[in-house]
């Protein structure tokens, strides 16, 4: 990825943000989309995106000095994030692609296949409490095999026939 032409899609984001007839939902969901594909869809930039809210509420309408405005507020914030994306392009380049990472979702995607609705529901119910890592495992592995050892050979088997992941191993 060329990070000239990546700051220049940024800096044209950030000239939006002017525009007479801005519309803030549909410029927060094409610089999502953006930082996906530049940064992707990890970055904390995306969550900081999301979170810029226009405040409808009456107290923005009272104001009429103008020194408050919401939407004002949104671009600034807005037009902030893509600043220090832009520096941060500018500084360190674009980041690598490795490539060699599959989507949680093929993971998540091969224990619904394999598991049982119940024993699913174990497995995430077992995820969602607050324990050490070690704890955790334990308590997995010991799950799992009781589900026997033909279900947790499904399930690994169904993650390494994905697509996905075949092109990883066997590119």
């Amino acid at each position: 990825m060329n990070p000239k032409s990546t700051i220049k899609v940024l800096q044209d984001q950030i000239e939006k943000l002017e525009a007479k007839d801005f519309d803030l939902n549909a410029w927060k969901n094409f610089t999502i989309l953006l930082l996906e594909r530049i940064f992707d869809k990890k970055t904390r930039k995306i969550e900081a995106i999301q979170k810029i809210k226009y405040d409808q509420g009456s107290w923005v309408l009272r104001d009429e000095t103008g020194y408050t405005n919401s939407m004002e507020a949104c671009k600034k914030l807005g037009r902030e994030i893509l600043e220090e994306a832009i520096v941060e392009l500018d500084a360190f380049g674009a980041p690598e692609e490795t490539g060699n990472t599959i989507s949680f979702e093929i993971l998540l995607n091969a224990l619904q296949d394999e598991l049982t609705g119940s024993q699913f529901r174990e497995i995430k119910k077992a995820m969602e409490e607050e324990r050490q890592i070690e704890d955790l495992k334990k308590i997995l592995v010991t799950k799992l095999k009781g589900f026997g050892s033909d279900n947790v050979y499904a399930i690994v088997a169904n993650i390494l026939s994905n697509e996905e992941v075949k092109k990883i191993l066997h590119p």
